[in-house]
C-alpha cells in the first residue's frame, strides 16, 4: 500500500509539473490562489492545528478559481519518508464559489455548512481531519494542497483517504500548495 501511494504521489507531481502542457496555460494555472490567514509556506505549522493543541481543521481562503472548475479539494499529508507519505486529511465536493474554508470543520462524512462538501476516513477514526501527531523530536513536512476540480466526485463521505486522494487526483485541474514544518514536541519529566 505505501508503495502504491509513492507511485500515486509521483504521479499527482508529475500531472500538477505538465498542467501548463497539456492544454492549461500558464496564466490559467498562476491565477488559483489559496493562503491560509493561520500560516503561510515555510513557517511552523500552530499548535492548534495538531494533536499537542485543539486537532482542529486549519482555515483556507481561495482566490481566483479556474475556469471550469466544478468542485475544490483539499489534501493534507506529511513527509514520513520515500514510501510513507500519511494522508490525515481529504475533503472534496467544496462548492467552487467558496472563499473561505473555515477553521475547525466538523469531524462528519458530509458537511452542510459547506455545500454538502464530504471528507474521508482513515479507519477507525472517523471521518474528517485527524490532527497530524508524528514521532516526537524531528521536523516533519507537511503538505496542505487544494485543488480545483473539473468535476464533482461521486464517491460518499466517510471513503478511506487513499482511495479519496487517489479520485481528487484524476479529476485535477490546477492544484496550489502550502508546506509548513511540524516537530513534534519531546515530553520531558520535570
Amino acid at each position: 500500500m505505501r508503495r502504491r501511494h509513492f507511485v500515486q504521489t509521483l504521479g499527482v507531481s508529475a500531472l500538477v509539473g505538465s498542467a501548463g502542457c497539456t492544454g492549461q496555460s500558464d496564466d490559467t494555472a498562476s491565477t488559483f490562489d489559496v493562503s491560509s490567514p493561520a500560516f503561510s509556506s515555510g513557517d511552523e505549522l500552530p499548535a492548534r492545528f495538531t494533536c499537542g493543541g485543539d486537532g482542529v481543521s486549519p482555515p483556507f481562503v481561495i482566490e481566483r478559481v479556474p475556469e471550469p472548475t466544478a468542485a475544490l479539494a483539499v489534501t493534507a499529508e506529511y513527509d514520513g519518508g520515500v514510501f510513507s507519505q500519511p494522508v490525515f486529511w481529504t475533503l472534496w465536493n467544496v462548492p467552487p464559489e467558496t472563499e473561505r474554508i473555515p477553521a475547525g470543520l466538523p469531524r462528519e462524512p458530509t458537511l452542510d455548512t459547506l455545500g454538502g462538501a464530504r471528507q474521508g476516513t482513515q479507519p477507525p477514526n472517523e471521518p474528517g481531519y485527524e490532527p497530524p501527531c508524528p514521532p516526537a523530536g524531528q521536523p516533519y513536512e507537511h503538505r496542505f494542497q487544494v485543488y480545483a476540480l473539473g468535476e464533482k466526485l461521486s464517491i460518499e463521505g466517510g471513503t478511506e483517504q487513499e482511495e479519496a486522494s487517489e479520485t481528487i487526483a484524476n479529476a485535477l485541474i490546477a492544484s496550489t500548495r502550502i508546506t509548513v514544518d511540524y516537530t513534534h514536541p519531546v515530553e520531558t519529566d520535570s
